[in-house]
């Protein structure tokens, strides 16, 4: 598993309040990094639902509206330049979102995804198929997401939620390298289950004091604690908000509890209802801990 390392951060731009916040706070990431920046406009073919009835009908995206967006997007990456002194490459593109991020990504070689998100409530939980998910669920880069209500940068207190599933620990490095570059204090909160074992909290008490012992290492204020709750996600949420955390870093696999089913996996919950960032990260197979020098 290769070090964690923000050089390229891509950000999709559809003009909307939240995909402005997300400009931000990539900029002020980017300007720590010395990293670049790629703004991604995607115009989707809405007309190509029709192609099963109306085959016949081809619609192309005009000239003029794809140069206005050019246009548009390549103000937006002058206002960057101009406030945070980054590098900033735009592409417009026509297709479908979410495969056109995927393939700008990886062409593009993307170390970190930063979106907007709107997050939801009530009874939208259940069709939640958004682009942003989708980026999150898929993406083989972490993907920083935001809302509205964050009107921040930097990250003083991030979050660690750690549990017993596979992969859990694998978010650690990129936690310390966050950390490291923000001067934060990390936060190592274990997840149990309200009817978990005893010897089960015992194991998880391990492994917190192992990530705990890591941390310190790489001279990183720390603290720990663990918190029996039957949805994990709700558990997490409610502590993130108690000690004025402003940013949660996740697995995209964490299984969702016995409650949460109807509510969607773990990682949907925190994206859809977190007030604050939160940094999605695919867990590697084959790798536990992925406790390599982050530098």
């Amino acid at each position: 598993m290769k070090p964690f390392k923000i050089q390229k951060i891509l950000i999709p731009i559809d003009f909307s309040e939240t995909s402005l916040l997300a400009i931000e706070h990539a900029a002020f990431a980017a300007e720590l990094y010395k990293a670049e920046l790629v703004l991604v406009h995607v115009v989707e073919k809405y007309w190509e639902n029709f192609s099963i009835i109306t085959p016949e009908i081809q619609v192309a995206v005009p000239d003029d509206f794809m140069n206005t967006i050019e246009n548009k997007l390549e103000e937006v990456a002058n206002g960057i330049r101009s406030k945070f002194g980054v590098k900033s490459e735009c592409i417009t593109a026509s297709g479908n979102i979410f495969t056109e991020i995927m393939s700008i990504s990886k062409e593009k070689e993307i170390d970190l995804i930063v979106m907007g998100t709107h997050g939801v409530s009530g009874f939208t939980e259940f069709f939640v198929g958004s682009n942003t998910y989708k980026v999150i669920s898929q993406a083989k880069c972490p993907v920083l997401s935001v809302q509205v209500a964050t009107n921040q940068h930097g990250y003083k207190d991030i979050l660690l939620p750690i549990d017993n599933s596979i992969h859990s620990r694998q978010k650690v490095n990129h936690a310390i390298v966050l950390a490291k570059q923000f001067a934060s204090k990390v936060h190592v909160l274990g997840l149990a289950d309200t009817d978990a074992e005893d010897a089960d909290i015992r194991i998880l008490d391990m492994k917190l004091d192992q990530i705990m012992d890591y941390v310190k290492k790489c001279d990183i204020l720390c603290d720990k604690k663990i918190i029996r709750g039957s949805n994990e996600a709700k558990v997490t949420l409610e502590y993130a908000k108690a000690n004025s955390v402003d940013l949660i870093v996740i697995m995209t696999d964490q299984d969702e509890s016995i409650t949460g089913r109807l509510l969607g996996t773990y990682a949907q919950q925190i994206v859809n209802h977190s007030k604050i960032p939160v940094m999605s990260i695919q867990p590697v197979e084959g790798i536990v801990n992925a406790w390599v020098n982050p530098y």
